[in-house]
């Protein structure tokens, strides 16, 4: 690649109670072969030390010290209102890099005009000693349900993911975004949503870059380890905040005539959310705030209109595993997420 056509990055990372994975992750963004043309920490008032840590072994890197925890939406859109750079790339503080990660996606994204957010493999650091490895994410994807998950998440690593792919979405653990696209999509300045504060923000910019003409690739070539050492899935926290973001998802890039073309997958997956309020109460609550966010939801899709005729690559189903729900129901455990 000629180094006059190199694109500018630069890396963003929100951090939580990191002290554990923050030195790892920054080493590793560190020691790219494509260098990062600036880095910056964005610390959610992490009671262990992490903000303290990145200063005395990382002094290069810019920090940022919030005294409140601001949440993953509104922590990036800070970070990256820091930065000018063509590319920026988010991460977790919980992921590590391997060497050439950056150049494989910059080096597709030279060669393709439309590609607006890349990722590469990211594969779930479990600490197993059998010599196998499983499937993080290979990409968003998105049910007729209008339900997202992590693509192949949970799979083994078997060498199935060898070229390619165009995908819904990516994964911000550890997405390239292109300025450009996030400058398209964003008609109030706002690039992730920060009404969703965590979970599915990544997918809200997928579905309206996707609504926009642009272009999410997944590059294998690049990999990934991520810890999840940080995630709070399965919890409470987690719970309420998709069962609310899911919604206004929905609301922020479609208009109800299109959701109405899937109904028996939208049936069975509402079904299923009563059950899952049923067993989780406070989930009631939850829905209250969000059907009184969904006018706002709706004003923003009408203030970014869509250039795609293509819908989305919705896929057949709920996107809850058939084998997971019969194991919940068999072991009176809970739904999984």
């Amino acid at each position: 690649m000629n180094s006059q056509q190199k694109p500018s990055v630069a890396a963003v990372v929100i951090s939580y109670n990191s002290a554990a994975d923050i030195t790892t992750c920054l080493n590793s963004l560190l020691s790219q072969s494509f260098p990062v043309d600036s880095v910056i920490v964005l610390d959610n008032a992490s009671c262990d030390h992490t903000a303290d840590i990145v200063a005395e072994k990382c002094p290069g890197v810019k920090l940022i010290r919030r005294t409140d925890n601001e949440g993953f939406a509104r922590g990036n859109n800070l970070a990256i209102a820091e930065t000018r750079s063509d590319w920026i790339l988010t991460l977790n503080p919980d992921t590590e890099l391997t060497e050439n990660y950056l150049e494989k996606l910059v080096e597709f994204a030279m060669s393709h005009p439309r590609v607006g957010a890349l990722m590469g493999k990211l594969i779930r650091e479990t600490g197993s000693t059998s010599g196998k490895s499983f499937i993080d994410s290979t990409g968003i994807e998105i049910y007729y349900s209008r339900r997202v998950k992590d693509r192949s998440a949970g799979f083994e690593d078997d060498g199935s993911w060898q070229n390619p792919e165009k995908v819904f979405g990516v994964c911000a653990a550890a997405a390239l975004y292109c300025r450009e696209m996030l400058n398209d999509i964003s008609p109030d300045g706002e690039i992730f949503a920060e009404s969703f504060f965590s979970y599915y923000e990544d997918a809200d910019i997928a579905w309206r870059a996707w609504r926009r003409g642009w272009e999410a690739w997944f590059i294998p070539e690049a990999e990934c380890l991520h810890k999840r050492g940080g995630s709070s899935v399965g919890s409470r926290f987690s719970r309420v905040r998709t069962h609310r973001n899911r919604l206004w998802l929905i609301a922020r890039n479609e208009p109800l005539l299109s959701i109405c073309k899937h109904p028996l997958s939208l049936l069975l997956h509402e079904i299923l959310i009563i059950l899952r309020m049923v067993r989780y109460p406070y989930l009631f609550l939850w829905t209250v705030k969000a059907l009184a966010g969904l006018p706002r939801a709706i004003k923003y899709r009408k203030s970014l209109p869509s250039t795609n005729d293509v819908p989305p690559p919705f896929k057949p189903g709920t996107g809850f595993g058939r084998d997971d729900l019969k194991k919940a129901l068999k072991r009176k455990k809970k739904f999984p997420k």
